[in-house]
């Protein structure tokens, strides 16, 4: 980050407010320059502009969260902020590529976990619990088991695949953080989640990948994944010990549910992604 988060908040006025929102008339203004910019100097300005926004947004959450919590609880999540400011600044030091939209990319990858973080501290403290447990948690794809880096799904590039100044790993996607549940059956805890392409240099021969796949854990395993489907907008997601219902908008405007059951599957994360090149 381009300053410090807890600097900002210490300075900020600690009172119980609303809980901030994400969607605000200056988000809005700075997302319109972004998809009118003509040129390439105008698109960098304006995924910078997002960024700082975001990064401004942020510090208010974690203000306002702060101001919701007993003095140890406190020091806890300024702790646990410092953490993440440092994990973040590592990994968005990164690079993307060596092409002229790298610095672009670069600036809606920093925004991206700005939001990420940002409903992190502004969901309901249930569904919060519920990402911090399986932010870390292991998830099957392509047939073999990878860990979540804080909710990211990190992808080593092939090295037939890799040239110079490439990143040697991309993020490709993440957990959808407002949709995380947990749920007790008998002796057993199960969390659920919804995984999704992230946004940035998620591009391949067939597109820009939007699968949404639902994730089951039991007792921290990886027990199931099912593809909800493809091109389409969560709406919500609801989970008893009876079974797991989402409902969605599809891009085409039809609103549709589906429902799962615990059961276990054997099935991978579908990720449509240049490096794999394969899809259904």
């Amino acid at each position: 980050m381009r300053k410090s988060l807890i600097g900002a908040v210490l300075i900020l006025c600690a009172g119980c407010a609303p809980a901030p929102q994400w969607e605000t008339p200056e988000r809005s203004a700075v997302e319109s320059e972004l998809e009118n910019a003509a040129t390439q100097v105008e698109m960098t300005s304006a995924a910078g502009g997002m960024a700082i926004l975001a990064e401004k947004q942020l510090a208010e959450a974690l203000d306002w969260k702060l101001s919701t919590l007993s003095a140890p609880e406190r020091r806890a999540l300024l702790l646990e902020q410092f953490k993440w400011q440092r994990l973040m600044d590592r990994r968005n030091a990164e690079p993307i590529s060596g092409g002229s939209i790298a610095a672009m990319q670069e600036s809606l990858r920093e925004e991206a976990r700005l939001k990420n973080r940002f409903e992190e501290l502004t969901v309901p403290e249930e569904v919060r619990r519920a990402f911090v447990e399986m932010r870390e948690a292991p998830v099957r794809f392509l047939g073999k088991m990878f860990p979540l880096n804080h909710g990211e799904l990190n992808f080593k590039i092939p090295a037939e695949k890799w040239e110079k100044g490439m990143p040697e790993t991309e993020t490709i996607a993440q957990l959808n953080i407002p949709f995380c549940r947990a749920v007790e059956i008998g002796g057993d805890r199960f969390l659920v989640g919804v995984i999704e392409p992230t946004n940035y240099n998620v591009v391949s021969s067939f597109g820009l990948g939007t699968e949404q796949n639902l994730c089951i854990w039991k007792n921290g395993e990886f027990f199931a994944s099912h593809l909800i489907g493809r091109r389409l907008v969560m709406l919500g997601l609801d989970a008893s010990p009876e079974k797991i219902e989402v409902s969605f908008r599809t891009r085409e405007g039809e609103f549709l549910k589906k429902s799962f059951a615990w059961t276990p599957n054997s099935d991978s994360l579908q990720i449509n992604h240049w490096t794999i090149e394969k899809i259904d």
